[in-house]
C-alpha cells in the first residue's frame, strides 16, 4: 500500500502571487500514516545550520539532515515507513505528478532532507536557487498552534510583512511551491516557549 495518498493530486494550484498550493492534513498523508511517521521521526544525524544571506540569499537557523542527493538515498538506517516514503518521493511518477500540478517541466532529480526548527529558529524571505523547479514540504507537528510561529508564509515580494497566505506546520499538512523569480516565501520565527520543536521533510525538484 502506498505511503502517499492521492487526494493531494486533485488540488488546484494558486497562481497569485506565483504558483503554489497547500494540502490539509489527510490529503497527502493519512492521519494514521502521518502519526506513524511522526512517532519514528529520526533523531540522529542532524547538523546545526546558521547562515546569513544577502539579497535573494536566505538567512536561516535550523537543524538539517540530508536524506537524498541527485535522487540517490544517503541513509540506510531509516525506519521502514520512512524508507518507503523516500522510495516514493524518488520515483519518476512523483516528479511527473508534481510537474502536472504546477504546469512545469519534469524535474530531473530530487534532493530530500529532514529539518528541525527549535525555539528562535526561522527562515528569511527568499526565492530558492535558480536550478530548483519546486519545493514540497511535509509537516509532522501534532497540535501545532499558529501563534507558536513556524508557519510557511507566502509573500508578494521581498518583504517579511507582505504575507499573502500563512500555512501552519500541522501534522500531515503539506505545501508545494513552484520556483520563480517572484516565489518569495519565509518561515516565521518559532516561539521559544511553549512551542515544541518543529519537524518537517523537504523535497526539492532540480532541473
Amino acid at each position: 500500500m502506498p505511503v502517499l495518498d492521492t487526494h493531494w493530486l486533485r488540488r488546484a494550484a494558486n497562481r497569485d502571487p506565483f504558483t503554489w498550493l497547500s494540502t490539509a492534513p489527510g490529503e497527502a498523508l493519512s492521519h494514521e500514516t502521518a502519526t506513524r511517521l511522526r512517532a519514528t521521526f529520526p533523531e540522529d544525524g542532524f547538523r546545526r545550520k546558521d547562515a546569513t544571506g544577502q539579497g535573494r540569499e536566505k538567512s536561516y537557523r535550523n537543524y538539517s539532515r540530508p536524506l537524498v542527493v541527485d535522487s540517490v538515498p544517503l541513509a540506510t538506517d531509516l525506519p521502514p515507513l520512512w524508507q518507503r516514503l523516500v522510495g516514493e518521493l524518488t520515483a519518476d511518477d512523483y516528479r511527473k505528478d508534481v510537474a502536472a500540478l504546477l504546469g512545469q517541466e519534469v524535474a530531473r532529480t530530487v534532493e530530500i532532507r529532514l529539518v528541525r526548527h527549535a525555539g528562535g529558529d526561522w527562515l528569511s524571505p527568499h526565492t530558492d536557487r535558480a536550478d530548483k523547479l519546486f519545493s514540497h514540504i511535509f509537516y509532522f507537528n501534532p497540535g501545532w498552534r499558529a501563534e507558536w510561529g513556524g508557519c510557511l508564509e507566502i509573500l508578494s515580494g521581498n518583504d517579511p510583512d507582505a504575507v499573502v497566505a500563512r500555512i501552519p506546520p500541522e501534522l500531515g499538512a503539506t505545501a508545494l511551491l513552484a520556483r520563480a523569480d517572484n516565489s518569495w516565501h519565509q518561515v516565521s520565527r518559532v516561539a521559544a516557549q511553549p512551542a515544541p520543536e518543529r519537524t518537517s521533510l523537504l523535497v526539492h525538484g532540480v532541473r
